[in-house]
């Protein structure tokens, strides 16, 4: 007799096995595509409706009704429910829930691929036919409290059904499956395996927590009474939980390798399903012992699966069927006999509990099998490839979504190349913000596109694709069809070759020819150029630039095409109009080498010019000391004579002689006391004078050798103030001759040697000293002067000439160095001082000249000193 609390404890366990029915649908909406999870809600709370009154009508019936040889229950169908006791009513709530849950294994497994109607049909034999058979054979009596199926009467033990739900679903899965087969791309020859991901994982989760929830109803109320044994049941359903997900984490950490979300799910649940049989009669180390070898049962047959190329969508079968039986022998194993009460020994026991599994999979299977086989002659239990490629979401309930919609626009797109097809768009929900972004996308794809086929329409080149291995055109634009003068049909599909001319290359080997050519034009990536042949058949130049591209498994080259007909032309007459160049040039190089001589005598002349200005200062510089010693040659003849006739007298003894001698000798004297005292006081002062002479012409060729510096041509430093008094030295004549003699002022400041070229800086100052002389004489100023001023920094030495004659106008003061540019009268010079005087300054020591305008002429020299002289 079973009191009411007895009964509300199965009522809400009833509850809490309804509620798996959330969890199955959570964690198979989670673990399945987006484009399917509707199908799969409706399969769910289509398979619990159809199961519950199937159930109701035949399937407690044949389950628990009246044991006809402990094989099927032959009354109890169509239970007037309203008419039996409460504790029936709980019963069979209790139970109708059990055979929902066994049929909706079935549902994760098969996902994404099955019809609806298969499915339906499929959940009507499990619910009616293939669960209530085998519960009758194994839990009959459950409801009078004693077993009467032929396999409970053998002492088969399963207290909460992992072989009698959870195992007789997944064999039922397993036939299921492997007749239908794997979902499109889930294996290949390529790879193994390819996994598809689910669209909702934390729902998934959700799901996997609701069932564990609803798991303390399914163990915990499989013990038809609120009795002490309740609780244990449900730590140990706790424990073996934990301990399946537990396994899988310290496995992935040992090994190192990556969680994944379906086998930290699935762990939990093998653990669960495990528990189910033997729950009421282990301890709770047992518990953890076989949630643990119940998860390492789901991961062995998982691959084992995926070895085999069986797909189960949700890992339903592992779960299920792997931990099922391995929960179901562990009964043998760990569970107390004396709670099983069955009067067997472990091994008796354990052989049992094999029967009883290898019934049910012989049962399940094979029954489920030939339902499909039948069933399947009917009506197509798979979907069709489009429809699976679309989302049984669409194809089997009409159920569209924004993101349905997003994908089968996007679909379309791929499959037509059209991009017209638009769908609304609604900014508030994920779906619609993707859309939006994916049509932006899109817009701006097609704005480059057509842009990008606007410049290859308009382009004036020609552009063509041809493929690589065999040279046949695909694509050209209006302009290769100008240039060749086909047709565009004419050209596409045709060989390369037909419009190209290779000389040196015979008729046969000209595709070999032109792959090579334009394999080698690609690698180097520089035009190159070759010649077409026209519609019309003459030849013309081209020039090609290639690039091989690869656009997916499609290898092309992309040739530009240039016609360079004109260029050509315009290269030849370049030419003739270079040889008429080069010939001018070679006539003018000889007329500026006449030039040069020219310009070299004119030099020429100009030095002996001014060699004559100077061999003239000399000669003046020479002839008064040398007139003045030629006048004072017979004087001092005359006076040597004397002096000798004299000695000579006085060495024959002038104080010997008689006084008549003396007194002769006195009167025929050559020289008179007067003379003899002029002669003493005369002779030395003719001699210095000579002297001074002689020293004048020694200091006027000392500074002459000076000036030229014909041993020092080279580089050297010296003391500029020295080259500036040898200039004005030999202007000395110039200077004293005029009308007025030219006031020479000096204002030297302290300057380093200076490393110049000394002989040619002399020449310089020369120059210009030349150019003021003529300034200040030429213009009659009434007080000639040169001023000569000098001053050095840390980096130039700047020497300054200015004279007082008339300054320089501004209209000829950028002419003044120019070659051959005078403003003296012809014939009085060539022009040529200041230039060279400028070649001098700037090219050769890199410095700088120039002139003031004024009323005065004042010009400026600047030498660059180095580092090391400062």
């Amino acid at each position: 007799m079973h009191g009411k609390i007895d009964i509300l404890w199965l009522v809400c366990s009833a509850g809490l096995v309804f509620l798996m029915q959330a969890g199955f649908l959570c964690l198979e909406a989670g673990a399945t595509r987006r484009k399917n999870s509707i199908n799969v809600v409706i399969k769910n709370i289509a398979d619990l409706s159809v199961s519950v009154l199937i159930f109701w009508t035949i399937g407690y019936g044949l389950m628990f009704g009246q044991s006809y040889g402990g094989w099927l229950g032959n009354n109890s169908y169509w239970p007037p429910l309203e008419q039996l006791s409460a504790w029936f009513n709980a019963f069979f709530l209790f139970q109708a829930m059990f055979c929902s849950t066994a049929v909706t294994i079935l549902s994760g497994a098969a996902a994404e691929r099955i019809s609806f109607k298969g499915y339906v049909a499929i959940s009507v034999i499990i619910s009616g036919l293939i669960y209530p058979l085998f519960g009758h054979w194994s839990w009959n009596g459950l409801f009078q409290g004693e077993m009467l199926g032929w396999l409970g009467q053998q002492g088969f033990v399963d207290f909460a059904g992992s072989t009698v739900v959870h195992s007789v679903g997944g064999w039922s899965a397993l036939a299921t499956i492997l007749f239908i087969g794997p979902r499109l791309g889930r294996f290949s020859k390529k790879r193994s395996h390819q996994s598809i991901s689910g669209s909702d994982f934390p729902l998934s989760f959700l799901g996997t927590m609701l069932l564990w929830f609803g798991w303390f109803g399914f163990n915990g109320g499989s013990a038809l009474a609120l009795n002490d044994n309740v609780p244990n049941i449900l730590t140990h359903t706790l424990l073996a939980g934990a301990a399946g997900i537990v396994t899988p984490i310290l496995i992935a950490l040992i090994r190192q390798k990556t969680l994944t979300v379906s086998t930290t799910m699935n762990g939990a649940l093998a653990g669960l399903v495990a528990i189910t049989a033997n729950c009421h009669a282990v301890s709770t180390a047992e518990s953890l012992l076989i949630g643990g070898i119940g998860s390492l049962c789901m991961l062995w047959l998982t691959n084992l699966m995926e070895h085999w190329h069986i797909d189960d969508a949700v890992g339903a079968i592992p779960v299920h069927l792997g931990a099922g039986i391995w929960g179901t022998l562990a009964v043998a194993i760990f569970a107390d006999p004396a709670i099983l009460n069955t009067g067997l020994s472990p091994l008796a026991q354990l052989k049992v509990q094999a029967s009883g599994i290898l019934t049910c999979g012989l049962w399940s299977f094979t029954a489920t099998l030939l339902a499909l086989v039948l069933l399947d002659r009917c009506f197509a239990l798979r979907v069709t490839p489009r429809q699976e490629y679309v989302g049984l979401n669409i194809t089997e309930h009409q159920a569209r979504n924004p993101l349905q919609d997003f994908y089968t626009t996007i679909s379309h797109h791929a499959r037509t190349g059209k991009r017209t097809r638009r769908i609304p768009v609604d900014t508030f929900y994920e779906e619609g913000q993707l859309s939006q972004w994916y049509f932006q996308v899109i817009t701006t794809l097609e704005k480059a596109v057509e842009k990008t086929e606007a410049i290859f329409e308009t382009a004036g080149e020609g552009i063509l694709s041809v493929s690589v291995d065999q040279l046949l055109i695909q694509t050209t634009n209006p302009s290769v069809e100008r240039i060749f003068g086909n047709s565009k049909s004419e050209m596409v599909g045709h060989n390369f070759s037909h419009f190209i001319y290779l000389e040196n290359c015979d008729w046969n080997n000209k595709v070999i020819c032109l792959k090579r050519l334009l394999k080698l034009t690609s690698e180097s990536q520089q035009p190159h150029e070759i010649l077409g042949r026209h519609i019309e058949g003459h030849l013309f130049p081209l020039e090609i630039t290639v690039t091989q591209t690869q656009v997916f498994d499609d290898l092309f080259y992309t040739i530009m095409i240039r016609d360079i007909t004109a260029r050509k032309v315009a290269e030849a007459e370049l030419r003739r109009s270079e040889q008429r160049e080069r010939n001018k040039t070679i006539e003018l190089t000889k007329t500026l080498n006449t030039l040069k001589q020219t310009q070299a005598q004119l030099v020429h002349s100009e030095k002996m010019a001014g060699l004559g200005q100077l061999v003239a200062g000399m000669a003046h510089e020479i002839n008064n000391p040398a007139t003045f010693i030629q006048g004072n040659l017979s004087h001092a003849a005359d006076y040597a004579q004397n002096l000798i006739q004299l000695v000579s007298l006085y060495r024959q003894g002038y104080q010997t002689l008689p006084p008549q001698a003396q007194a002769q000798l006195q009167t025929q004297s050559v020289i008179d006391d007067q003379e003899i005292d002029f002669l003493l006081d005369d002779f030395p002062k003719l001699i210095d004078s000579m002297q001074v002479g002689a020293e004048r012409i020694g200091s006027i060729i000392k500074s002459l050798q000076t000036f030229a510096h014909q041993d020092k041509a080279d580089l050297k430093a010296v003391d500029l103030h020295v080259g500036l008094e040898n200039a004005l030295l030999l202007l000395t004549h110039r200077l004293d001759s005029a009308h007025t003699p030219v006031v020479i002022e000096r204002h030297y400041g302290q300057l380093p040697k200076v490393p110049c070229y000394a002989r040619s800086l002399n020449q310089a100052f020369l120059n210009v000293l030349t150019n003021a002389v003529d300034a200040v004489t030429m213009h009659a100023c009434e007080q000639p002067k040169i001023a000569i001023a000098t001053h050095a920094t840390d980096q130039i030495v700047t020497i300054t000439i200015k004279n007082n004659g008339p300054g320089i106008p501004p209209e000829i003061k950028s002419n003044i160095f120019n070659p051959f540019f005078t403003t003296k009268p012809v014939g009085e010079g060539t022009g040529l001082s200041l230039a060279t005087t400028h070649q001098i300054i700037v090219k050769q020591h890199h410095g700088k000249i120039y002139t003031t305008t004024g009323k005065e002429t004042t010009f400026v020299i600047e030498i660059p000193l180095p580092a090391s002289t400062v």
